[in-house]
């Protein structure tokens, strides 16, 4: 197993259907360094996993959509 833990970035992004959801998945998918990711519709919730620094996540992101860091 592997002991390491990636970095985890979550952030409240403003999606209110699949195709918002889509458009902040094009963007997140195409970043280095991400592992993982989900989307959560119902609780506006965006969770990334990897590599990757949480302002380069938000910056992507914010360009599709409103978004916030929550941790």
């Amino acid at each position: 197993t592997n002991a390491y833990s990636a970095p985890v970035v979550v952030m409240k992004v403003a999606i209110h259907c699949q195709g918002c959801a889509g458009k902040v998945r094009k963007h997140i998918s195409k970043m280095e360094g991400v592992t993982s990711f989900s989307i959560d519709l119902e609780s506006k919730k965006v969770t990334v996993m990897g590599h990757v620094s949480p302002a380069g996540v938000l910056e992507s992101v914010s360009k599709v959509k409103k978004a916030e860091l929550l941790m």
